[in-house]
């Protein structure tokens, strides 16, 4: 009896853990990536996440490079020339009557000039 209430207070006080709660942080903001040319392009996931005063630019579209870095990198060059400094809803274009197998040929994404 006495080695099963030992056994009882040795896993109660081994099965003893400290969780840490959870919390929430805010969001910090959309991330901002640096061009070359001083050009600062911040990206949104969505037209609805530009802040309040922004004016829309349009569509811009840039050719795939050898790697996605470059593609990316092209894109906000391409945003900051047509005189945005954001851009929301980016997607890869294929081209018509590809399959999903076939690699996007084209990197387009909505401009913004964010006041």
């Amino acid at each position: 009896m006495r080695t099963w209430w030992l056994a009882v207070a040795f896993c109660l006080a081994a099965c003893r853990t400290e969780i840490a709660p959870l919390v929430m942080q805010a969001p910090s903001g959309p991330k901002v990536r640096l061009v070359d040319e001083g050009c600062e392009a911040a990206d949104y996931p969505s037209g609805a996440d530009v802040p309040q005063g922004a004016k829309n630019i349009g569509w811009v579209k840039v050719e795939r490079r050898e790697t996605d870095d470059a593609t990316f990198s092209a894109l906000r060059e391409a945003v900051c020339r047509a005189g945005g400094n954001a851009f929301s809803q980016m997607r890869w274009i294929r081209a018509p009557g590809a399959s999903v197998a076939d690699p996007p040929i084209e990197l387009e994404a909505n401009a913004w000039d964010v006041p």
